[in-house]
Formats: C-alpha cells, sequence, structure tokens
C-alpha cells in the first residue's frame, strides 16, 4: 500500500561531500541499465536486468516512470552520485508501505563498491525522510548470506527484528534478515506522533 499522498524529491541534492543523492535523469539511464546486468547484484534480486534503452526516447520513459513512483507515492528512487564529478555511482530507493512506514533499497554499481557508498547513502537518506516525508518506521531487508548489506544496516543503527523465509523462482530456499529503526522516543513524543504499530509482513526484496 502507497502513501496517501505524493512523494516530494528533496528541494536540493543530499550530500555529504562525498555521495550526492538526487533525482534520476536522461543521463544516468544507460548506468542504470549496466549496473542491473552485474552478477553480483543479481545473486541478491530477484528482479531481471533491464532492457538496454535504443535511443533518448527511451532513456526519458525511464525517468518518468521514477518521477510516477514519486507522484504515486509508491517510491521514492534516487540517484547516488559523486558528489565532485556528479557520476551516478549506486541507487537508493524508498519503497513506502503506508505514511509512516517505508523499506530502504540500494545498490552500489560494481566500479563504486568497498567505498562506503551504501551506508552514505543510508545515513543520508534516513534523516531526510523522517524530516520531509514524515517516516516513523524505516526497514532494511537484506538476504541473510550478503555480510556486506547486513554490515550496511548494523553500522547504520539498524537492529533486526525477523527472517523470512521464501522460495524463489528456481525452487531455492531465501532467507531475508529484516532490520528496523524507528525514530527515537524522545523525538517522536515532541513531534506529538502517535504510537507505532508493527509493519506488516515484509517483501521478498
Amino acid at each position: 500500500m502507497p502513501r496517501s499522498q505524493p512523494a516530494r524529491p528533496p528541494a536540493t541534492p543530499l550530500s555529504d561531500g562525498v555521495v550526492t543523492l538526487r533525482a534520476r535523469r536522461v543521463s544516468d539511464a544507460d548506468a542504470v541499465v549496466a549496473a542491473s546486468h552485474d552478477a553480483e547484484t543479481q545473486r541478491w534480486l530477484e528482479d531481471d536486468p533491464l532492457e538496454p534503452l535504443a535511443d533518448d526516447t527511451a532513456r526519458q520513459a525511464a525517468v518518468e516512470r521514477a518521477e510516477d513512483a514519486w507522484l504515486t507515492g509508491r517510491a521514492a528512487p534516487l540517484i547516488v552520485a559523486d558528489a565532485v564529478t556528479d557520476e551516478p555511482v549506486g541507487l537508493v530507493n524508498l519503497q513506502f508501505r503506508d505514511d509512516r512506514t517505508a523499506t530502504i533499497a540500494y545498490s552500489v554499481f560494481p566500479a563504486h563498491r568497498g567505498r562506503g557508498v551504501a551506508p552514505r547513502a543510508v545515513e543520508l537518506v534516513t534523516p531526510w525522510a523522517r524530516a520531509d516525508l514524515g517516516v516513523e518506521v524505516l526497514l532494511l531487508e537484506a538476504d541473510a548470506e550478503n555480510v556486506a548489506s547486513i554490515r550496511v544496516a548494523e553500522k547504520c543503527g539498524f537492529t533486526p527484528v525477523d527472517e523470512v523465509v521464501s522460495t524463489d523462482a528456481d525452487g531455492r530456499e531465501r532467507r531475508t534478515k529484516v532490520f528496523r529503526q524507528t525514530r527515537p522516543a524522545q523525538e517522536a513524543k515532541a513531534r506529538g506522533d502517535v504510537e507505532l504499530t508493527e509493519p506488516g509482513r515484509p517483501s521478498s526484496r
């Protein structure tokens, strides 16, 4: 179930001086497609690789699909870019379950792994999601064998709360660890927020 209203991208890009989070552009499209074919990415995700984009019309359509996710309140897809060169180095996405709950998904492009990009992106998107979008509960899901992603969750202050067992398209059992980060109680009280409720069963992603 998406948000009850559209989500809006950050008024200005979010940056820590090393990476920047910004809305997707036509110039990012080919890099996003190429990264979707990476073997390591495919190992952890069930999504099919994206089809190559034939021309700028197709690239613009890809950007418009991302914009539609914002407008419908389904998700908040952002590019993770190098803060100096603006080169796309990864993706971070908020997938909304309702107005107060969202799952964080992220991916770092192959050439930029091992540089701390993922935790930087998560640490930038988290306070923005709370302050600008009113998200109270942030979930993060990682395959139980994906040690790197689990380390990102732990480094960014997420606590393990569940483990979901599912079967992938090839009939293999997959275990997904679910992590949760909740707004500090004192901050929620100061804002006059109601008590949080448990989110529904997490998706397999």
